[in-house]
């Protein structure tokens, strides 16, 4: 291995094992939403219990995070975390979703019925096929965002 073959892996190291905690994802999450936040700002935020823990923290973000006249911001690396900390947490939500998509059908199906008996209910008949297709293309709709969003993920 070259001596820039190792260099390299041991800049790949120090990313990964410095977004490894949880709570630097945390302060890199808040960083990046708040916009150079204080250093007690980020303490109250990340619920870290003392001031030298998160100057621990803060200095493992060494390649994430700058700070100039007592404020912090993202590095260019530090908003590609970012980005990605925010793409993973938008994967983890859809796909506890996806799991779920059986009762999202479940809950658009009673939905749908609900509104449906309600119409033949005041009389008006008419509106049935209406309401139906519109049934029909809420649960399709919801099927394709749940699919087009996972390629997204992948």
């Amino acid at each position: 291995m070259t001596q820039e073959n190792q260099e390299d892996k041991s800049l790949e190291e120090k990313t990964f094992e410095a977004l490894v905690h949880p709570n630097r994802r945390d302060i890199v999450r808040f960083i990046g939403e708040k916009k150079n936040p204080t250093f007690t700002q980020i303490l109250t935020a990340a619920k870290i219990q003392d001031s030298p823990t998160l100057a621990y923290h803060l200095r493992s973000l060494s390649q994430f995070i700058i700070q100039e006249n007592g404020k912090y911001r993202l590095t260019p690396m530090g908003k590609d975390a970012y980005s990605l900390l925010l793409r993973t947490l938008t994967c983890n939500k859809l796909s506890f979703l996806k799991q779920k998509s059986h009762r999202v059908t479940f809950d658009n199906a009673v939905i749908w019925g609900a509104v449906i008996a309600g119409t033949i209910g005041i009389g008006s008949l008419t509106l049935v096929p209406i309401l139906l297709a519109a049934a029909t293309v809420s649960l399709v709709a919801t099927y394709r965002l749940f699919d087009e969003t996972e390629r997204r993920c992948l």
